[in-house]
């Protein structure tokens, strides 16, 4: 994966933004401020992964949405004006249009965090899979039984992590 960053770091800016439609993205399990790894499946073609994100930046929970492969949403939840969520990746990563490509949540505790990022599970992902540009992924359903077991998964897992991983912040631990 080096030798993908370092091409895309010596291609012109204006050719960069192109082949990001088309080039992949780095997965974010690959990366080394992951750890403690669970998956579940969410019907035929998607997958959810939840982990433990450390390392240079806040502690905490995260997931990722994948569908056909590709990362359609992403839930971090680190604490205290930490928390966030990104949708549609692979769209969204060339956007730096004096904004962020995060959607920052309201709430501050991590135990919080962790409830905003199961109903954005449950109400905005049919809505991130509507606006991705691939059709193979717009097309995608997801049924309310697959939904129910994806967001019950969510919680008990990252719930698990925060529980397990003593180096989260106490004060943005929550209750």
């Amino acid at each position: 994966m080096r030798w993908l960053r370092a091409l895309r770091a010596a291609v012109p800016t204006p050719l960069r933004k192109m082949a990001s439609r088309v080039l992949p993205l780095p997965s974010r399990l690959n990366s080394p401020n992951v750890s403690d790894i669970g998956s579940c499946r969410i019907g035929n073609a998607a997958r959810l992964d939840v982990y433990w994100l450390e390392g240079d930046i806040t502690p905490g929970p995260g997931a990722s949405v994948l569908v056909h492969g590709d990362e359609v949403m992403r839930l971090d939840c680190l604490g205290p004006n930490r928390g966030h969520m990104h949708i549609n990746l692979r769209q969204s990563r060339g956007f730096r249009g004096g904004g962020s490509a995060r959607l920052y949540f309201r709430e501050q505790a991590i135990a919080e965090q962790i409830e905003r990022a199961c109903f954005e599970l449950e109400h905005n992902l049919s809505y991130a899979l509507a606006l991705n540009n691939a059709a193979m992924i717009r097309h995608s359903r997801i049924t309310p039984a697959e939904m129910e077991t994806a967001v019950a998964f969510l919680r008990a897992e990252m719930l698990a992590r925060l529980e397990r991983h003593s180096d989260a912040p106490p004060s943005s631990a929550g209750a």
